[in-house]
C-alpha cells in the first residue's frame, strides 16, 4: 500500500498512550511507510507502547509494519539522589547523568551515563525487547559505566534483579558480584520506584555499590 498522509499518521500516533514524539522516514522505494521513529515518554513500557502502535496503525490506516522497522527512543535526564540509601554524599559516588534506550523489533539497545568529579562515562548493554529484558539491559549498561570510570581496576557482574512490592511502594533490588584483583564480593542495592523503574534500576544497581567504589575511584 502506498502511504502519502504521513502527518496523519504522525498525529495519530502522538495521540497514542506513551508516545511523546513520532516521525515517519518514507520508503523512498516502495511509497510504504519506511522507518518509524518514536519517541518514548518516561514510565511507559516499551513493549505496551509498540503494541498499540501497532494496532493504531493497523485499524485506521490498513498498514501492517515490520516490528523492526519500529524504534522507539527514550532519551531522558535523569534526576539523581542527593544522598543515597549508605547516607555517602554525592561528591564521593557517581551522579547519574543519562539514559538511553532504542528498541527495535526483539532486541533494545541501553547507554547510561554517568559522572564523577570533572569525568564521565558511558555503558552500553543489548537485550531482549521485553519489560525484564529492558531492565537487565539498564543495569548492565550502569556495570560497563561503573567499569569504565574505575579505570579496568574492577568488573562487574548482574546476579539478580527484580522488582518487588513493599507496602503502596515498589522497590528494585539488584544483586551484583565485584570482581578485583584482590577476589569477589557479592552486594545488593535497592531502590523505591518513583515514576520509571528503568531509572530505580540505576539507582539501584549503584547503591549496591556505592560502599566500594570511593577506593576504586580515587
Amino acid at each position: 500500500m502506498t502511504v502519502t498522509d504521513y502527518g496523519e499518521i504522525v498525529a495519530a500516533l502522538r495521540a497514542v498512550p506513551g508516545v511523546a514524539d513520532a516521525d515517519v522516514e518514507p520508503d523512498g522505494e516502495g511509497g510504504g511507510l519506511g522507518l518509524l521513529r518514536l519517541g518514548l515518554a518516561p514510565g511507559f513500557d516499551e513493549v505496551q507502547v509498540a503494541t498499540s502502535v501497532g494496532r493504531v496503525l493497523r485499524e485506521r490506516f490498513g498498514l501492517g509494519v515490520d516490528a523492526e522497522r519500529v524504534q522507539l527512543v527514550e532519551d531522558a535526564e535523569v534526576p539523581d539522589d542527593a544522598i543515597g540509601r549508605d547516607g555517602s554524599a554525592p561528591q564521593h559516588r557517581p551522579a547519574i547523568q543519562r539514559m538511553h534506550l532504542v528498541s527495535s523489533g526483539l532486541d533494545i539497545s541501553a547507554s547510561v551515563t554517568l559522572g564523577f568529579d570533572d569525568r564521565s562515562a558511558v555503558g552500553e548493554a543489548q537485550g531482549t525487547a521485553t519489560q525484564s529484558g529492558v531492565q537487565k539491559a539498564v543495569a548492565l549498561a550502569t556495570l560497563r559505566a561503573i567499569e569504565s570510570l574505575v579505570d579496568g581496576k574492577a568488573r562487574f557482574e548482574l546476579d539478580h534483579l527484580e522488582v518487588t512490592q513493599t507496602g503502596r511502594d515498589r522497590t528494585v533490588v539488584a544483586g551484583v558480584t565485584l570482581v578485583t584483583a584482590s577476589g569477589s564480593e557479592r552486594l545488593t542495592g535497592a531502590a523505591v520506584v518513583r515514576e520509571d523503574v528503568r531509572q530505580a534500576v540505576i539507582r539501584a544497581t549503584l547503591d549496591g555499590l556505592n560502599r566500594r567504589l570511593g577506593a576504586l575511584l580515587h
